[in-house]
């Protein structure tokens, strides 16, 4: 692995950042079903509970995210080597990773903390709901509209350097497109049981997407074994 080039190593941090955050789903579904979080002092004992398990999934996130921040590097890096007249747009594209990965961290952040006072002598229930509600709703429209605009930029910028396949651009286009639709629910109120809501499960589907335009990118770079980045007609 030694001789790897910038191209093999950025396809490397991109799979391993997801493999990191999809992974935090096998202790996440060890945790079992969450009760209605319009019981305080249920969701307090639920919490409790899953302490390990969810902050397993919360430290796994946190990986996954700081490996994305290689990988967005080595992939402006890339771009801007093989077509230095986008570098704005290489710039733009990491800019906005790295709005979305701070947001990321401090939504984690967030779900740290309401762990840690529901695990100690002084958890309140109600402020342990409150700093749950407060960490999904930041993870709906202000993660996911920055993030649109990533993978807007993302895809348009393989486009434009030839440095992905022309199919990656059309699914961070049209990843895009679905992302910014689901931010729309935050119009909605807070309810993590519901499909439409602030804090629902359509902002955990509207993460595919990004995951799904990652990993493909990241394969891509993978496979290459050369110092310089295919070029892609």
């Amino acid at each position: 692995m030694s001789g790897w080039s910038v191209v093999r190593w950025t396809g490397f941090l991109g799979v391993a950042a997801i493999v990191a955050q999809v992974l935090g789903f096998i202790p996440g579904s060890a945790a079992g079903p969450e009760p209605s979080i319009d019981d305080a002092t249920k969701f307090l004992a639920y919490a409790k509970h899953s302490h390990f398990a969810s902050t397993t999934v919360l430290v796994l996130f946190f990986v996954g995210y700081s490996l994305f921040i290689g990988f967005i590097a080595g992939l402006r890096a890339i771009a801007v080597a093989a077509a230095p007249e986008q570098e704005w747009l290489a710039t733009t594209m990491f800019g906005t990773g790295i709005a979305i990965t701070a947001i990321a961290f401090v939504d984690l952040g967030l779900g740290l903390t309401a762990l840690a006072i529901a695990a100690s002598t002084h958890a309140d229930a109600t402020q342990v709901r409150l700093l749950f509600e407060i960490e999904r709703v930041l993870g709906g429209a202000p993660w996911l509209v920055p993030a649109a605009f990533f993978l807007g930029t993302a895809g348009s910028l393989g486009a434009a350097t030839k440095i992905l396949p022309r199919w990656l651009a059309l699914v961070g286009w049209i990843g895009s497109v679905l992302m910014l639709i689901a931010a729309f629910s935050a119009y909605g109120p807070s309810n993590p049981a519901a499909f439409w809501a602030a804090n629902g499960s359509v902002t955990i589907l509207a993460f595919l997407p990004f995951w799904v335009w990652t990993l493909c990118a990241a394969v891509v770079f993978v496979r290459q074994k050369g110092n310089v980045a295919r070029r892609y007609r």
